[in-house]
């Protein structure tokens, strides 16, 4: 919140749902995210960085557990499903917080797909 110029009203309420229909409904929670973002992001710089940010979180850890899930075959994955589901979760549940609080939050491990 610190470097956003363009501000809407609950803009942090926004980006809490969004965060939380992702961890609720997977898939359709990315779609619905990724419109919400969409339809937001020119009038919030919050929305708009944080909605990139979480998108791109989502994205990454898609991608995560499918080479996870490859890597079942050498038994690695099965070391690396689970950390990665709870990394998921816990990283998910902390950026939730912080957009309670309307707070930027940074994903860790995060690859930008959406720049």
């Amino acid at each position: 919140m610190e470097n956003c110029r363009k501000v809407i009203p609950r803009e942090n309420l926004i980006m809490l749902l969004m965060a939380a229909s992702i961890l609720l409904f997977n898939f359709v929670g990315i779609i619905v995210c990724y419109f919400v973002w969409n339809e937001y992001r020119q009038e919030s710089d919050f929305v708009a960085e944080n909605g990139k940010n979480l998108l791109n979180f989502h994205f990454s850890y898609i991608l995560y557990e499918f080479i996870a899930s490859i890597l079942l075959i050498l038994i690695v994955g099965a070391v690396l499903m689970p950390v990665v589901a709870i990394a998921y979760f816990v990283f998910n549940i902390i950026g939730m917080v912080k957009f309670g609080k309307h707070l930027n939050y940074k994903y860790p491990l995060t690859i930008n797909f959406i720049k």
